[in-house]
């Protein structure tokens, strides 16, 4: 009789570890856009700080462009979009340990992070640009970037603009998920000199900030560089999920939707499509060798 009821515990343990195996084998094979759907849910990280594509307003709502741009992919998609508030130190790291299924914080779309990553079509094109002290004491203006050279450059970790900082000689200052009048103010009091990034961002985000704390003495300067597209960072495990998302971007694009919301938080202006006389911008190459 107890060896009758061991041999019966024995199978019964070998068909549950068959079972697990097989379970575990077929959720190796599962697509990356079949695991979103099975979900129902779509886990995108966002900084939650940047204006104006992922911020809160004053009633502590989420909201921004890329934000706007991701819940009418979710409708579309008839998903959940559920978002996880990660720095860009952090946004490709959780993408790698499956975290997340997309990253979104204005990536720019690069040969080096393409062999790494899947990105979706541009869904946003831009130049780099610079915040400096209004009184000009900053003191860059030339348009190939030569008067960066021991400059104070304030930015996120790992971010193409502090990249493009430090080749021209500047000395990076790094902030975590800050909030954009931390980045400012310090630009205004000297702690920095200059802040690159992407220009139309900084345009509205100076503006947004300065309107609120009047005493952070800032403006965006003149000079431009760098064009640059971006998309939504996904695993390069497979290119399901990057189809769905292409399909879906597309269709906005076609239909004015993405339009509407490019205008909507970019103060009418439309950058879903290319400015003309870009290609003539100094362009500075980060790109490992």
């Amino acid at each position: 009789m107890i060896k009758k009821l061991t041999a019966l515990v024995s199978l019964g343990l070998a068909a549950s570890l068959m079972a697990a195996c097989s379970n575990d084998k077929a959720s190796q094979n599962e697509s990356s856009w079949d695991k979103v759907k099975k979900a129902g849910v779509l886990e995108v990280a966002t900084p939650g700080t940047l204006y104006p594509t992922s911020y809160y307003d004053d009633n502590k709502k989420l909201i921004g462009y890329e934000i706007d741009m991701m819940n009418e992919i979710g409708k579309r998609l008839d998903i959940k979009v559920n978002y996880q508030e990660i720095g860009v130190a952090e946004a490709f790291t959780s993408v790698d340990s499956g975290k997340v299924d997309v990253a979104v914080n204005n990536f720019d779309t690069t040969p080096e992070r393409l062999e790494k990553y899947n990105f979706s079509i541009p869904y946003k094109y831009s130049v780099g640009g610079m915040i400096v002290r209004e009184d000009g004491s900053s003191d860059i203006k030339a348009k190939d970037l030569s008067d960066w050279k021991g400059k104070k450059a304030g930015g996120g970790a790992g971010t193409q603009y502090m990249k493009i900082a430090e080749k021209q000689g500047a000395e990076p200052v790094i902030y975590d998920n800050v909030t954009n009048d931390v980045y400012l103010r310090d630009v205004s009091t000297g702690r920095t000199d200059f802040i690159p990034n992407d220009y139309y961002t900084q345009k509205v985000a100076v503006k947004f900030v300065t309107k609120q704390y009047p005493d952070i003495k800032v403006k965006v300067g003149d000079v431009k560089y760098n064009p640059t597209e971006q998309g939504i960072v996904m695993s390069k495990k497979d290119k399901s999920l990057k189809k769905k998302l292409d399909g879906v971007i597309k269709e906005m694009k076609e239909d004015g939707t993405l339009k509407k919301i490019s205008e909507k938080y970019y103060a009418g202006q439309d950058l879903t499509e290319p400015e003309k006389g870009t290609e003539d911008l100094p362009t500075i190459d980060v790109s490992k060798k």
